[in-house]
C-alpha cells in the first residue's frame, strides 16, 4: 500500500517536471506525515532508498527526533526516475500519439486539418487542446472525423442528424457526441455566434434529428396549393425556400416564441401579412425560407418580434444578417420595456451604426436602467406603417 504511495509520489514529480519543462530547480515533494502502520512506513522509506540509490532522487530526512524520518523527496535524475518507475517521458508519448492521430485520419476539410494539427502541436506543448489528452488519441480520431463531416457538409445536404452522422462516419451519435466540441471551434473560428446554444448551432447548420417545418401564416401557396385560408400550415424544411406569394403582400413579420406565433396569427394578422415562426435562433431550413421571402417582389422590409433581451436582440441581428432588406423591431423597444419589463443587469455592449434600427434597443439592453420583457407577456399587435424603434 505505502509502496505503491511512494510511487505516487515519484510519478508526481515527474508529472510536475513536464508541466514546467524549464524549470530552474528540481521539483520535490513533502512525504506523508502519517501512516496507518509502522510496517506501512517502512515500505515506503524501502521503495525512496531503492530510488535513491539508482541516482532519480534525493530523500531529505527530517531534524532533531525526526531526523530518522522522511521529511521531503527532490528529483535528482529524471531519466533514472522515468527508468526506476517504467515510464516514457511524455514527449516521447506525445509523439507516438501525434504519429498514431496523423495517420488515422486524414480530414477533406482545410479547417479539420488544422484542428488535427493544432491538437499535435497542443499535445507535443504538454497541452490538452480541445480538453483531449494524448492518452485519449481515439476520442481526438473521433472528434476530427465528425468536426471534418460537419464542415465538409453539403448546405443543400437534406439528410438528417443522425442518417448524415451514420452515413459519413459510420456511427449515428458521433456528431451529437462531440456536438459542443464543434461548436466550440466554430466559434472560435468566427464561423458561428458566440452566443447559440449547442441545439441552436447545430440546427444552424441543418444537423437535426429531424428538422422541424416550417411554420408560416398568410396569403402563400407551395406546388400550387395556395394555403391563404388556413390559419398557418407547417411546410417540409426542404420545400420551405419554394414557397411563393398568393397575392399582394403587405407586410412580413418574423416572431422568435411559440405562443406569441400563435396569439399573432390568430389575434393579430391582417390580410396580406405574412408571419414566420423562427423558433429562436432560425434553423437552416427557416433562413433558407426567409431569404427566399425577402426577395419577393415588393418586399422592401422584414418586421421582428421578439424577446426584450441581449438574445433576443442577438436572434433579430442574425437575422439581419441573412436577409437582403432591412429588419424592423415590431413591439420590441425600450418604451415598452420601461413600461412592462423587469429590471436587469446590463447585458454585453452591442455597437451598432447610429442610423441602426436595433441601435437604440442595443444602447437600452446594455444601460444601467436596462430592464428584460419577454414576448409572452405582451399581446400581439398588428404590424403598422410606421412603428418607433426609440
Amino acid at each position: 500500500m505505502s509502496a505503491g504511495k511512494a510511487r505516487d509520489i515519484l510519478g508526481i514529480l515527474l508529472d510536475r517536471l513536464e508541466r514546467v519543462p524549464e524549470r530552474t530547480r528540481q521539483p520535490a515533494e513533502r512525504a506523508p506525515a502519517d501512516f496507518p502502520s509502522a510496517a506501512e512506513r517502512a515500505a515506503f522509506d524501502r521503495l525512496l532508498a531503492d530510488a535513491e540509490r539508482q541516482g532519480a532522487i534525493s530523500v531529505v530526512k527530517g531534524r532533531g527526533e525526526a531526523r530518522h524520518l522522511t521529511e521531503r523527496i527532490q528529483l535528482r535524475d529524471a531519466a533514472r526516475l522515468y527508468e526506476f518507475l517504467g515510464r516514457i517521458p511524455a514527449l516521447e508519448r506525445a509523439r507516438v500519439a501525434a504519429s498514431q492521430l496523423q495517420a488515422s485520419v486524414e480530414p477533406r476539410h482545410t479547417d479539420a486539418a488544422e484542428a488535427r494539427d493544432n491538437i499535435i502541436a497542443g499535445w507535443l506543448r504538454g497541452e490538452r487542446p480541445f480538453s483531449i489528452s494524448l492518452e485519449q488519441t481515439d476520442q481526438a480520431v473521433e472528434f476530427i472525423t465528425a468536426l471534418d463531416a460537419v464542415l465538409a457538409r453539403d448546405p443543400m445536404d437534406r439528410r438528417d442528424l443522425r442518417t448524415y452522422s451514420g452515413q459519413t462516419t459510420g456511427n449515428t451519435k458521433l456528431l451529437e457526441r462531440y456536438a459542443s466540441r464543434i461548436v466550440n471551434f466554430l466559434k472560435q473560428a468566427g464561423k458561428l455566434d458566440v452566443y447559440l446554444s449547442d441545439d441552436e448551432a447545430m440546427a444552424s447548420l441543418g444537423l437535426e434529428k429531424f428538422s422541424q417545418p416550417v411554420l408560416i401564416a398568410g396569403p402563400v401557396r407551395l406546388a400550387g396549393v395556395d394555403f391563404a385560408r388556413l390559419v398557418y400550415v407547417g411546410l417540409p424544411p426542404e420545400q420551405a425556400p419554394m414557397i411563393e406569394p398568393a397575392g399582394a403582400i403587405r407586410s412580413i413579420i418574423t416572431i422568435e416564441n411559440l405562443a406569441s406565433f400563435n396569439r399573432h396569427v390568430r389575434e393579430a394578422l391582417q390580410a396580406n401579412d405574412v408571419a414566420i415562426y423562427t423558433g429562436g435562433f432560425p434553423s437552416r431550413a427557416v433562413a433558407a425560407a426567409l431569404v427566399a421571402i425577402s426577395r419577393w417582389p415588393g418586399i422592401s422590409r422584414i418586421h421582428h418580434w421578439g424577446d426584450i433581451d441581449e438574445g433576443g436582440l442577438r436572434i433579430a441581428l442574425h437575422l439581419t444578417s441573412l436577409v437582403p432588406v432591412p429588419v424592423l423591431p415590431h413591439l420590441m423597444n425600450p418604451a415598452l420595456a420601461r413600461l412592462r419589463g423587469t429590471p436587469a443587469k446590463a447585458s454585453r455592449k452591442i455597437e451598432l451604426l447610429p442610423s441602426d434600427p436595433w441601435q437604440p434597443l442595443a444602447t437600452f439592453l446594455g444601460g444601467d436602467d436596462a430592464r428584460f420583457l419577454e414576448q409572452e407577456k405582451i399581446d400581439p399587435e398588428p404590424i403598422t406603417t410606421f412603428e418607433a424603434v426609440s
